[in-house]
């Protein structure tokens, strides 16, 4: 993932390899001024190694190198103890000891790095997105109706099974993931489900972005008309249609212009085109969706989004409720 995330966890982790290397030299420089026979040493150990080398590329025995090696290196230590120096001091002490803070071992990925990667994922989610989101676990079915609907189902299976979508969605995620639209009116829970992902997705230290849609239609349009645009503008706006994963809120909720109508086109069918995953939530139906928006936009969100429909009652209603028959 070539993206802000890695790039921030990259240069995190340059400094960090920088900071020991050169307390390491500074440490190595005090030591060979008090004992100058170690320069010595590491002049005699390059030497053999330049000897061991022009062997390998004639075909020569290497023993006597190695073994020349080996003594140099006896004899260093030697001299180090009988100062009461232990070898430590002249190694760098890194912050990770398995990637010596160069993020990958062996040529895979180090963990320190994937836990750098997900503080970073996390970070760039609105503050507004985590507070009040307790993950799936918070997720209360028991606000949902359990008597069966038209259809033979009740809102609380339908819900259930939603959930159970968006949990897999969210553990089985990948940048290739698919698109899920959230359908129905207000206060069902579709914002919250939204944060649930986005919370898991970016844990895993995946680049998540999460925008109302007046919001994201802002970003675009102090870029395109230059109204105080700024450098951050223009990171959003890269980010937005590069991301893993885009949660685009509320749409429908903005105010509808052309221009508006072209922004949600260009993310919408950039990222479908690329391959990158998105969610998208609407107070709207499907009718009603057909009225507010344009063809093009309408065939991508039909034929490319897997539909979920939330169903029941308000929430924040029933827990207003809740807490005035609590107080009564």
């Amino acid at each position: 993932m070539e993206n802000t995330a890695y790039r921030n966890a990259m240069e995190l982790l340059a400094r960090r390899y920088r900071r020991p290397e050169r307390a390491a030299a500074r440490r190595g420089g005090d030591l060979y001024r008090g004992l100058p026979q170690l320069r010595e040493y590491d002049g005699k150990a390059a030497a053999l190694c330049r000897q061991m080398t022009t062997a390998v590329i004639n075909g020569e025995p290497i023993e006597a190198y190695q073994k020349g090696l080996e003594q140099v290196q006896r004899d260093k230590l030697h001299t180090l103890a009988a100062a009461g120096i232990e070898e430590e001091l002249l190694r760098p002490q890194y912050s990770c000891p398995l990637c010596r803070d160069t993020g990958y071992t062996e040529g895979r990925r180090c963990r320190c790095l994937t836990q750098l990667l997900q503080k970073e994922a996390m970070a760039a989610l609105p503050a507004g997105v985590l507070a009040g989101c307790e993950g799936f676990e918070g997720f209360d079915l028991s606000y949902y109706g359990d008597a069966a609907e038209a259809g033979g189902r009740s809102p609380r299976e339908t819900m259930r099974n939603i959930l159970n979508r968006c949990r897999r969605y969210a553990a089985d995620f990948s940048g290739g993931s698919g698109n899920l639209l959230f359908m129905g009116r207000t206060g069902l829970g579709k914002t919250y489900l939204s944060a649930c992902i986005a919370m898991e997705v970016a844990a895993r230290g995946y680049e998540v972005r999460y925008y109302p849609a007046q919001a994201l239609i802002d970003r675009f349009e102090r870029v395109r008309f230059n109204r105080e645009a700024g450098a951050d503008d223009l990171t959003a706006m890269r980010e937005i249609l590069s991301c893993d994963l885009l949660i685009l809120d509320d749409l429908g909720a903005e105010f509808a212009t052309a221009y508006s109508q072209s922004v949600l086109y260009q993310v919408i069918n950039d990222r479908m085109t690329e391959g990158r995953a998105t969610i998208i939530s609407t107070n709207l139906d499907l009718p009603a969706l057909s009225k507010a928006y344009n063809e093009r936009i309408l065939s991508r969100l039909i034929g490319s989004y897997t539909m979920l429909g939330f169903v029941g009652r308000d929430i924040r209603q029933q827990k207003l409720a809740r807490r005035r028959e609590g107080n009564t």
